[in-house]
């Protein structure tokens, strides 16, 4: 199974000795060899990197690290494949624009025969993993919450306990 690394603050922060020791559960100390990716936020906007390859051994990793990034936000994932194949359209985290604002969305688990049930409206999967079929059938459910405003966290709450009871 995959493992998720995430951190929110009231400050913009440097993740770098977390995401450091995180990345070597990518393939150097843990099982998780089949990619990875990192989204840090900026406000609204989210910067992604990701790749297909282990972040233990990803130069772009290092790259990030040692360089100085920082967010009130940051959502990271590492892969260990059990749906879909290892590709980089299936590293996480996945992400859409909807309402001017970048969603970001990460999974760790398995969601079986949930794909065979999504109709997509407006969000469709570019890989083929549950997790991005889970989120594009999520940001399909929501998209209409952010239509007029941005939904208070009670509207938020309300939409998904509808949707996942």
């Amino acid at each position: 199974m995959c493992e998720l690394f995430a951190f929110s603050s009231s400050k913009p922060t440097r993740a770098r000795l977390s995401l450091d020791e995180f990345r070597l559960h990518g393939c150097a100390t843990g099982p998780h060899c089949d990619g990875w990716g990192a989204a840090f936020y900026d406000g609204k906007y989210a910067q992604i990197y990701r790749e297909e390859k282990p972040a233990a051994y990803s130069e772009l990793m290092s790259f990030l690290l040692n360089h100085e990034i920082y967010s009130s936000c940051v959502i990271s994932h590492i892969r260990r494949a059990t749906q879909g194949s290892i590709s980089l359209q299936n590293t996480q985290p996945f992400s859409r624009e909807s309402h001017g604002v970048r969603h970001v969305f990460a999974h760790n688990g398995n969601l079986m025969n949930f794909k065979e049930s999504c109709i997509f409206d407006r969000y469709e999967p570019i890989g083929d993993t549950d997790s991005e079929f889970a989120f594009c059938n999520l940001m399909d459910s929501v998209y209409s919450l952010w239509s007029e405003s941005t939904p208070t966290l009670d509207q938020r709450i309300a939409l998904l306990s509808k949707i996942f009871s």
